[in-house]
């Protein structure tokens, strides 16, 4: 098994063997870290959710080769399956959302395009947001990386998700709304273990009321978070967190 603190470095088609290092991963180990020839680290797919220890083997001008031990299953990833949509807002703020829904155990990432969304991103975006999401996966320890869907129509994701109201027969579904009567709470309570939840979160003007609409239509529950009105980037850390807290709870 790894030791704690030993370098990660997320790496597709793992496979027990030596291996010539892909030239970004060689550069990062080698260059970023100053692994030296006998140092050893983790490697991660974070499509497939394995790892596997590996040894630098050796050490050339042109990269290094690596001796890659038999995988494994990831031994950190999120026990529950959870999609979080996200309006997209202006500027970076859906980087730092990806990074707080991946370090918090989202496993699918969807971005909305909805009424009051300024920014209208090219499909093409969905790749920065993936490595982002690779990224943050590698500094948590995490073993796998959510899925990070090309941007579509808040419709779309909402169906996507394949949200209830219920309690069971599909995902938990919540939308964030500060007018909400509902806490987000009360909601998290109605989860039980290894039930799906998901999320649904407005630009920085929120949802219109003919979106909230929809949102009840396709299962999602309005619902607050405490008394104060949050920055659209700032809802994904505070509502995951509440809901890691709840499941920690649970568990003790």
């Amino acid at each position: 098994m790894s030791g704690p603190g030993l370098l990660r470095v997320p790496l597709g088609s793992i496979a027990a063997g030596v291996i010539a290092l892909p030239p970004e991963a060689a550069s990062y180990v080698v260059r970023v870290h100053r692994l030296r020839e006998g140092d050893r680290f983790v490697v991660f797919d974070p499509e497939l959710g394995v790892e596997a220890d590996a040894t630098i083997e050796s050490i050339g001008r042109r990269g290094a080769e690596a001796r890659i031990d038999a995988p494994r299953p990831a031994a950190l990833r999120p026990g529950r399956r959870v999609t979080w949509i996200q309006a997209v807002g202006k500027g970076d703020k859906m980087d730092a959302v990806v990074r707080d829904a991946t370090e918090l155990g989202a496993t699918r990432i969807i971005p909305a395009i909805s009424a009051r969304s300024v920014a209208r991103p090219a499909e093409e975006r969905s790749q920065r947001w993936r490595r982002i999401a690779v990224e943050a996966a590698r500094q948590c320890g995490r073993g796998d990386a959510p899925r990070v869907d090309a941007p579509m129509s808040l419709a779309a994701a909402l169906a996507a998700a394949g949200a209830t109201r219920e309690v069971e027969g599909g995902a938990l579904g919540m939308c964030l709304d500060p007018y909400a009567e509902t806490p987000l709470g009360a909601r998290l309570a109605a989860l039980t273990p290894g039930m799906e939840a998901a999320f649904a979160v407005g630009p920085e003007g929120g949802f219109t009321p003919e979106e909230l609409g929809i949102c009840a239509a396709l299962g999602f529950e309005r619902v607050r978070l405490g008394a104060l009105t949050l920055r659209t980037e700032t809802v994904c850390a505070a509502a995951l967190g509440a809901l890691i807290a709840v499941g920690d709870a649970r568990a003790g």
